[in-house]
C-alpha cells in the first residue's frame, strides 16, 4: 500500500478524483466520497505526511519540499482521465501539484478549489504559524481546529496543534510564481458563511484560471465540503461527467 494513498479506489472509474485535505486533516476525512461518487469516480485521498497513518512522518512546512515529494508520486500512479480536489490549505497544494503536472505533459481534465483564497490575496498580515503557543491555541479553538474534547488530552492537543502548525506554514508562506496561470479548467467553491475566507476573495482565482473559471458560492461556513458533502459530491459529479 502507498503511504499517500492509503485508500485505493476500486479502479473501475471513468476518471480518477485525487483529494487533498485542509489543515490538520487526513485521508479518511474523504472516505465518503468513495461511496458518494462512486462507481463513476474514483476518489483517492492524499495522505499527506505527520497526519493519521503517516503520524511519524516529518511534516512539509513549504510548498517546494511537499511537491518535490508528492509529485513524483503522483506521476507513477496517474490514469488517463483525473481530476485534483483540495479544501482550504489543500486548494492550494492541489493548485501547484496541477500546475507540476501541466508542466510535466500530464493535466489533470479539471481543479478543483474550495474555501482557499487565491496566491496573490493573503488575506492580511495575521500569520497563525508565527504565532506563540498560548494565541495559536486561542486561535484555533476560535477556528473550530481544536475542540473541547481534545483539551481533555494534552499530547492530543500537542500533537494536533503541531501538525497545524506546520501546515499553516506550509500555506502562508507560499508563493505562486508570478504569471503562473492554470491551463486546466478551474472550479471555485466558497461559503456563504465563511468568515475566515470570505467568497469573494475566492473570485481572484479567476486570474490565475487561463483554461476557464467557474465560481460556485455554497451554503456553510469553512467546512461546507463536509458539512454539504452531497451538495458538493453532487455538483463535483455533474461537472467532470456532464450530468
Amino acid at each position: 500500500m502507498n503511504p499517500w494513498t492509503p485508500f485505493p479506489p476500486s479502479g473501475a472509474g471513468e476518471l480518477t478524483l485525487y483529494c487533498f485535505p485542509c489543515a490538520g486533516q487526513g485521508a479518511s476525512a474523504y472516505r465518503s466520497w468513495q461511496r458518494l461518487l462512486g462507481p463513476e469516480i474514483d476518489v483517492v485521498p492524499v495522505q499527506l505526511p505527520g497526519r493519521e497513518g503517516r503520524a511519524t512522518t516529518p511534516q512539509h512546512s513549504d510548498m517546494g519540499s511537499l511537491m518535490d515529494a508528492l509529485l513524483p508520486v503522483l506521476q507513477e500512479q496517474l490514469p488517463e482521465r483525473f481530476a485534483l480536489f483540495g479544501h482550504s490549505m489543500g486548494g492550494t497544494v492541489a493548485f501547484e501539484a496541477a500546475c507540476g503536472l501541466e508542466a510535466a505533459g500530464r493535466a489533470p481534465e479539471h481543479v478543483f478549489v474550495a474555501a482557499q483564497r487565491p496566491p496573490d490575496d493573503p488575506g492580511g498580515e495575521l500569520e497563525l504559524h508565527d504565532l506563540p503557543h498560548a494565541a495559536f491555541m486561542t486561535m484555533l479553538g476560535l477556528f473550530g481546529q481544536v475542540t473541547v474534547e481534545m483539551f481533555e488530552d494534552p499530547a492530543a492537543v500537542e500533537l494536533a496543534a503541531a501538525t497545524l502548525r506546520a501546515d499553516f506554514a506550509l500555506a502562508e508562506t507560499y508563493e505562486a510564481p508570478p504569471g503562473q496561470v492554470l491551463a486546466s479548467p478551474l472550479t471555485v467553491l466558497a461559503g456563504l458563511a465563511d468568515s475566515s475566507v470570505p467568497p469573494a476573495s475566492l473570485r481572484g482565482w479567476k486570474e490565475r484560471a487561463g483554461g476557464g473559471f467557474t465560481f460556485r458560492p455554497i451554503p456553510g461556513d469553512h467546512f461546507f465540503v463536509h458539512e454539504r458533502v452531497e451538495e458538493v459530491t453532487g455538483l463535483l459529479r455533474n461537472t467532470l461527467l456532464g450530468g
